[in-house]
C-alpha cells in the first residue's frame, strides 16, 4: 500500500510539473508555484500511563513551505518545545517535564484541490501531510530523580528520529494570507519519554496559526493568453480571408464589368460598322451620275428620270444627304470655259433636286472643270457624279 502511495503521489508530481492548473474560478488566472511562512502555536500531548490532562504540554512550530503543484508541496519546519512523562512511584504517578527542538520535513496534499480542481479563492481547503525528521531532547533533569526506575532515562541531550503524519485545514483570509488548524501525530523512539514500555512513543499536536504566502498563489494564465492570441489568430485570419474574398470579388466584378464593357464596345463597334457599311453600300447603290451631251449643261429626259429617282429615295431617306460635283472633258473647250460649264452642271442638277421636293440643305455642290477626269472614256467625263452620303 505504501509503494502504491509513491507511486500515485509521483505521478500526481510529474502532472503538476509538466503542465499548470488554471483557476476554476477565474480562467485569466493559473496556479503559481511559490513560497509560503507558517507560524502555529498549540497544545501537545505525549502518550502515557497518567492522565491525558497531566500529559498535556505547551507546542509551537515554524515551516516554510514551497507548493510546486496546485494539489501538492512541500514543507520544512522548526517546533516543539515541552514533552512529558509519568513515572510509577510508591506515591503513585509523578509527572515530570523535558524540552525538545524538532525539525520535520513533509510532503503536503492539498485534498480540495486535487478532487476538486484548482481555485485560487477557495475559502476552506484540507490538506493532508507526511513525513519525517529530526528531533532533539534536553533538560531532562526533572526525570532524574526517577532514574532509577526509568530504565530508558537519558541526561544532557539526545537525537531522536520521528515519523510524522496529520490532517490541517486552511482557512482563506486574502490572496497571501490564511488561518491554519492542524492536527500531528510524531511516532519516537520509546527512549523519547524515558519510560519503557516496549513500543513507540506517540506525541500528538494540535496546532493553530497563520501562513503567509510570497507573492500569492497565481499568475497570468498562459493558456487563457495563448487561447485569447490563437482567438485574435483566427480572428485576424478571418477578417484577412474577407478582405481578401472581398477584394477578389471587386477585383472579378471589374473584370466583368470590363469585360462587358469591352463586349458592349465592341458590339457597338461592331454594329457600327456594320451600319456604316449598310449605309454605304445603300449609298452606293443609290447614287447615279448624270451624264451630258458635248458643251451642254442640259439635263435630257432620261437623265431627269434618275433624278426623279433620287428625289424620291432621298426623301424616304432622310437622314441622307447628297454630293453633286460638276466636271468637263478636256478634249473640247477651254479650262476656263469647261470650269464654268462643270459649274452649270452641278447647278442644274441641284436646282432639279429641289424642284423635286429634296431640301436644299441637304444638297452640297462642287465642281471640278475638267482639272480632274474620273472617267477613262472621255465622253462620261460629260458628267455630274451623285454621292450618297
Amino acid at each position: 500500500m505504501k509503494r502504491l502511495t509513491m507511486i500515485v503521489a509521483s505521478l500526481l508530481l510529474l502532472s503538476g510539473v509538466a503542465s499548470a492548473q488554471q483557476s476554476k474560478s477565474d480562467e485569466t488566472l493559473e496556479f503559481r508555484p511559490h513560497w509560503s511562512l507558517g507560524l502555529q502555536g498549540g497544545v501537545a500531548h505525549t502518550r502515557g500511563e497518567s492522565s491525558f490532562g497531566d500529559l498535556i504540554s505547551p507546542a509551537a512550530q515554524l515551516s516554510v513551505a514551497y507548493n510546486f503543484h496546485h494539489a501538492m508541496g512541500v514543507r520544512f519546519g522548526l517546533g516543539g518545545w515541552q514533552g512529558k512523562g509519568a513515572a510509577l512511584t510508591a506515591k503513585g504517578y509523578q509527572g515530570y517535564a523535558f524540552q525538545f527542538g524538532q525539525f520535520s520535513a513533509d510532503y503536503v496534499l492539498g485534498l480540495a484541490n486535487l478532487f476538486g480542481g484548482f481555485r485560487h479563492d477557495r475559502v476552506v481547503n484540507p490538506y493532508l501531510f507526511a513525513g519525517v525528521g529530526a528531533a532533539y531532547g534536553f533538560n531532562n533533569e526533572q526525570a532524574a530523580p526517577y532514574k532509577d526506575i526509568l530504565e530508558y532515562y537519558w541526561e544532557g541531550g539526545k537525537f531522536f528520529v520521528p515519523v510524522r503524519a496529520g490532517l490541517g485545514v486552511d482557512f482563506r483570509l486574502g490572496d497571501k494570507v490564511s488561518l491554519g488548524l492542524e492536527g500531528n501525530t510524531a511516532v519516537l523512539s520509546d527512549k523519547f519519554n524515558s519510560k519503557r514500555a516496549d513500543n513507540a512513543d506517540w506525541q500528538f499536536n494540535l496546532l493553530a496559526g497563520l501562513k503567509f504566502a510570497f507573492g500569492g498563489n497565481t499568475r497570468p494564465s498562459k493558456a487563457y493568453a495563448d487561447k485569447l492570441a490563437a482567438e485574435e489568430a483566427a480572428a485576424a485570419a478571418a477578417a484577412e480571408a474577407e478582405r481578401l474574398a472581398a477584394e477578389k470579388a471587386a477585383r472579378e466584378a471589374a473584370e466583368r464589368a470590363a469585360a462587358e464593357k469591352a463586349a458592349a464596345e465592341k458590339a457597338a463597334r461592331e454594329a457600327a460598322e456594320r451600319a456604316a457599311a449598310e449605309r454605304a453600300a445603300k449609298a452606293a447603290e443609290n447614287s447615279d451620275n448624270v451624264f451630258f451631251t458635248i458643251g451642254s449643261y442640259y439635263i435630257r429626259k432620261a437623265e431627269g428620270a434618275k433624278l426623279e429617282t433620287l428625289a424620291e429615295w432621298m426623301k424616304a431617306n432622310p437622314d441622307f444627304n447628297v454630293s453633286l460635283v460638276g466636271y468637263a472633258d478636256k478634249e473640247t473647250g477651254t479650262p476656263k470655259g469647261n470650269e464654268k460649264l462643270s459649274a452649270n452642271r452641278a447647278r442644274v442638277v441641284k436646282e432639279r433636286l429641289v424642284s423635286l421636293g429634296v431640301d436644299e440643305s441637304r444638297i452640297m455642290t462642287a465642281y471640278k472643270g475638267d482639272t480632274v477626269q474620273p472617267f477613262a472614256e472621255n465622253a462620261k467625263n460629260r458628267v455630274v457624279i451623285c454621292t450618297l452620303e
